[in-house]
Formats: C-alpha cells, structure tokens, sequence
C-alpha cells in the first residue's frame, strides 16, 4: 500500500497540494477509502479519508502502526560531484535509511554547492519524499547546510569515519569497533578526486579514523551507497 506524507495530530491527518492531488486525482481515493499515511518522524497509521476538496484531504487516523529503525544513526558527509549525482545520493541513502545529509565542499571539488543552495531546497525534499514513499519508510531525512570539510570535520561531536582510497588495511568494521559501536555516525565520503594528503592529517587530527571501503576504487556515489549499506 502507498504511503501519503501528512500533517498528524491527536486523532487527525492532513494532506495538502500535491499529496492530496496525487490522492483524489492521481490515485482517484474517495471519501471513506483507507490509506496509510506518515510525518516523516517516524509516526506511520492507517487512516480513513473524511473530506476531500481541492488541494486538501482531511481523515481520520485508526491505528498506528509498528515501525523498524535503522541500527545506526547516520549523518552522511558527502561532496557531491554534481547536481545529478548528488540527487542520485539522496535517493539511494535516503532508501537505505540515512538520517542526515551534510553536503560538503572540499579541496577537489567540482561542484558548486553552495550556488542557489536556497532555490534547490524543495526538489530535494522532494526527492528524499519520494525515496520514503518507495521503501515504505516513514523516517524522513534532514539535509544539511553545505559547509567546508574543515569546518565540518572539526566538530567532533559524533564519531567519525573517513573512506580514503589509499587505505589498505583499516576497513568499515574496523573503524565502528575503534569508534565503541557507537549509535550516531559520521560518515565522510570525498570527491572524485580523492582527498588531499592535508585533508587526511586534518581528519586524523580530530580523531576520524580513515577506512578503506575495498579493494577496487568506487564513484563517488556509489562509495556513498556502499558504505551506508555496509553500515546498516
């Protein structure tokens, strides 16, 4: 059964504009269908459809529904090579469960994240809903304010980990038991390029173990798919 992203409150749901449209006209719902709704915190219930207007449908919700969570809390610490590839991490990660998404820049970028940043907001939520609505997850990722890598990988709040290509020996495994198992993760994937040696002394600094993701060298995005599959 579809899910349908909505406004929750005490007994209630609410779905406005395009989520009530793809109801009452795409999926052609009537007053009293039952459908599965979600707020993207987590809350995912059966309800009933009460009252259908144009670009509003308000129901009833009857029974919430148990939901699994990820094993990790994931923040994913990327630089994206381009618009494409950074939508196309959105969707895969935002499917495998990633909690967060800090695009970041660094020495070797190619892509300007930080061009119109604003004006990109809504089609990557977009793009992130629609990955929810595909794996029938009611967990609705956080995308970050992009920020340099030397800015982000100084805050040593959570744990970290960086994927480095010329690592050898230290694998994903390796660095969550160096970590203590932790619950949240930061996860730094680079760019096309690579990271520069500094960038790698730098992360060393603040105590973010590099790792190697395997034996051969991997896109960017899919670096970025095959450790946060790894990982959870």
């Amino acid at each position: 059964m579809p899910q349908y992203f909505a406004d929750i409150k005490a007994k209630e749901f609410f779905l406005l504009d395009d989520e009530a449209h793809h109801v009452a006209v795409v999926q052609r719902h009537k007053e009293g269908d039952n459908i599965l709704v979600f707020d993207g915190t987590g809350r995912q219930y059966d309800g009933r459809i009460d009252k259908i207007q144009k670009n509003f449908v308000r129901g009833t919700l009857l029974k919430k529904r148990d939901v699994r969570r990820v094993p990790l809390e994931i923040t994913l610490c990327f630089v994206p090579n381009s618009r494409v590839g950074l939508e196309e991490t959105l969707d895969k990660c935002t499917q495998l469960g990633v909690s967060f998404f800090q695009p970041i820049s660094s020495a070797r970028s190619e892509y300007d994240i930080f061009k119109k940043w604003q004006e990109k907001q809504a089609r990557w939520q977009q793009i992130m809903l629609s990955a929810c609505k595909q794996c029938n997850t009611p967990f609705l990722p956080k995308i970050l304010p992009p920020a340099p890598f030397n800015q982000v990988i100084s805050d040593e709040k959570t744990p970290s980990l960086i994927a480095y290509e010329a690592e050898q020996t230290h694998t994903l495994l390796w660095g969550v038991q160096q970590l203590g198992n932790p619950k949240k993760l930061r996860v730094f994937i680079g760019p096309a390029g690579g990271w520069t040696e500094d960038e790698i002394s730098l992360a060393a600094k603040h105590h973010t173990p590099a790792v190697t993701l395997g034996v051969n060298i991997l896109r960017a995005e899919t670096a970025c798919v095959a450790a946060c599959a790894k990982l959870l």
